[in-house]
Order: C-alpha cells, then structure tokens, then sequence
C-alpha cells in the first residue's frame, strides 16, 4: 500500500474509533444490555488493532532504510 494510502486508512480507523467510542458512551448512558455493550467492545478491539497495524506499516519502511 502508498504512503498515501496507508495515511487514509490511519485517518479513518482513528474516525472509526472514535465513532465507536462516542456509540460506547451512548450505550452506557442508555442502560445498553451486555450483547450491545459486548459487540461494540470487539468491533472497538478490532478497529484499535487495525490501527496499530496501520501505523506500524506506516513507521515500518523508515526504520528499515
């Protein structure tokens, strides 16, 4: 992938995120049920680690050079 395109994909995983988070805050404030609360909490989990894949991909090439 460019670094363009790593750089978009970093952008909107941390947009994701934080959508996620803010749908986190929502749910607990609405008295959500475990299922809801649990779901958010894996689609979260996986999102965080896409971005750290993300941002190691980007960080990568520039301590290999």
């Amino acid at each position: 992938m460019s670094v363009v395109g790593i750089e978009h994909r970093v952008e909107e995983l941390r947009d994701r995120i934080s959508e996620l988070v803010a749908q986190r805050q929502q749910l607990r404030s609405f008295g959500a049920s475990g299922p809801l609360l649990e779901q958010n909490r894996l689609e979260l989990a996986s999102s965080q680690q896409e971005l750290c894949r993300a941002l190691i991909e980007r960080h990568l090439p520039a301590h290999a050079a």
